[in-house]
Formats: structure tokens, sequence, C-alpha cells
């Protein structure tokens, strides 16, 4: 154990008096600050750090699982990778905090402030501008009552996420998995769905509501669609129509052996859909959101894939 980190502990134990409160007429311990501290990797499991107070701290891949944060100040701090299963941050300020790619199993937020933090971050640890839950894993996580506008869900997975009345004017969900996730009396207004995977009953909620939605395809459509599309390909464009299927929604769609090759597939839908043995020669699949896809034998050559999300590494492009 380094020196800060000794010195780290000494605090924490200062901080449980603190926490204590009055022993006669005496006050003990004192409450933990710090600010701009790097705690990359460090071990805090099934700590009390109530109130304590972590400003733009660096709590990268650090192990923080079964602590308890409620109404801690961590304001800017950089929560990237870290493990938090089961950890509790109820009304606490996670204000401009970085929790991409962290694992938040069971995790409780409350109340939590993780709205955009306005004022300068802590330098040389500290983050800003709006919170982060990129790429993170919400399995059973309560997000109930959480200040979350403007935060960030990109390429989330979301497994029975708690959502209810949180505040989620215009966050990103794209590219997010969601299943099972709860938004009942949540505030969607411009919140932007159109690029994430869904099931059923979610994509039914938020049809309801005012959230930017992606586009439903009526099976007959798309079985019309694959058809034109197919004798345009086998006419040479004779005959027939080339696809134009910008920014639907397929998600978990059954598209196996499907002949989309020179189809116009931008900002499409495509996460969890069966591609197996599909050909998409030459296939337009800009930002598309290829998220847990089934590529397997599928043709790609020539496929423009710029900015498209979730391409396995074991497909070819060229």
């Amino acid at each position: 154990m380094t020196t800060a980190q000794t010195d780290l502990f000494d605090q924490i134990k200062l901080h449980a008096e603190f926490l204590s409160g009055k022993h006669g007429k005496l006050n003990r311990g004192r409450q933990l600050s710090l600010s701009g501290v790097d705690l990359t990797g460090i071990k805090l499991v099934g700590l009390n750090l109530q109130r304590a107070i972590f400003q733009g701290c660096r709590f990268y891949c650090a192990d923080l699982r079964d602590t308890d944060f409620s109404q801690a100040v961590l304001t800017g701090c950089d929560f990237s990778g870290a493990d938090l299963t089961n950890a509790r941050m109820i009304w606490s300020n996670l204000r401009g905090a970085d929790l991409s790619r962290a694992i938040l199993k069971g995790t409780r937020f409350e109340n939590a402030d993780m709205r955009p933090l306005t004022e300068p971050p802590v330098l040389p640890h500290g983050k800003g501008g709006v919170v982060s839950l990129s790429e993170s894993s919400l399995h059973n996580t309560n997000l109930s009552q959480a200040k979350l506008v403007g935060a960030s869900f990109v390429g989330a997975v979301m497994e029975g996420t708690i959502l209810e009345g949180a505040d989620l004017e215009g966050a990103d969900f794209s590219y997010a998995t969601l299943n099972n996730v709860q938004f009942r009396n949540a505030k969607l207004h411009d919140a932007n769905f159109r690029l994430a995977d869904m099931d059923t009953a979610v994509f039914t909620t938020l049809g309801n509501t005012d959230a930017k939605m992606p586009e439903a395809v009526d099976p007959a459509i798309l079985a019309e669609t694959l058809r034109l599309h197919m004798r345009w390909v086998e006419t040479d464009g004779q005959d027939g129509r080339r696809a134009q299927m910008i920014g639907w929604y397929l998600g978990r769609a059954h598209l196996t052996q499907v002949n989309l090759s020179g189809a116009d597939l931008r900002r499409v839908n495509l996460a969890n859909a069966n591609l197996h043995g599909a050909k998409l020669i030459c296939t337009d699949l800009r930002d598309a959101n290829l998220m847990f896809a089934n590529l397997t034998d599928a043709d790609m050559r020539g496929a423009a894939v710029d900015g498209a999300r979730g391409l396995p590494s074991h497909v070819k492009v060229g």
C-alpha cells in the first residue's frame, strides 16, 4: 500500500467517526474531502462514505462494490471502468461524472443529481459536461427520480433498469440495448432512442411519449421492399426498385440469406438482427447500428460502414 493510500484510509477512519456524530461534548473525526486526487484501481469495498466529498477525483477501474456514497459530492469524478456493483449513490451529487464502461449491477442512484457540470471541473483528473453512462452495464440499476438531463447512455446495456420519474430530457440512448426497462412517469422530451435496440414492451411504452423514436416498419412493407430490391439486383437495375431503408428500425429482425447488396441502409437499426449469410455487397451501412447482429457468413465486400457501430472484428468489409 502506498503512502498516499495509507493516508486515505486514515482519513476514511476519521470520516467514520465524523458520521457517528458527537460523543458527549466533543466532535469526533473529520469529514472526508478530496479534490483532484488520482485513485485509479483503488479497492474501497463495502465502506460507508456517505456525505464524503470527492471533487474531480479519478476512480478509473476502481473496485467500489457495496460501498455507500449516499449524499456524497462526486462532481466531475471519473468512474470509467469501475465496478460499482450494489453500490449506493442515493441523493448524491454526480454532476459531470464519467461512468462510462462501469459495472452498475444493482447500483442505486435514486434522486441523484446527474445533470451536466457547468462550472469548470477540478484538474488534472476532473471530468465535466454531461454525465456519461456510455457502454456501461446497467443490470437492475435503480435511477428512479434521478436528474439525467442530457446524459449519454450510448452503447449501454440496460437490463431491468429502473428509470421511473427520472428526468431524461435530451438524453441520448443511441446504440443502447434496453430490456425490461421501466420509464413510468419519466420526463422524455427530446430523449433520443432512434438507434437504440429495445424489447417490444419498451418500444410500446416509449411510443406513447414525446421521445425521438426509431421508425417502426410494417412487416408487409418490409417484405415488399425486399422483393422489389431483389428484382432490382437480378435485373441490374432494369426492373424492381433499390431499397431505401434510411433510419428504419429492424432490431431483432430475421433476415437470414437476405440480399440487400447496393441498398441504402444508412442509420438503419439492425441491433440483434439475424443476418446470417446475408449479401450486403456495396451496401451503404454508414452510421448503422449493428450491435450484437449475427453477421456470420455475411458478404460485405465493398460495404460503406463509416460511423457504423458494432461491426464484429471477424467480418471483412474490404
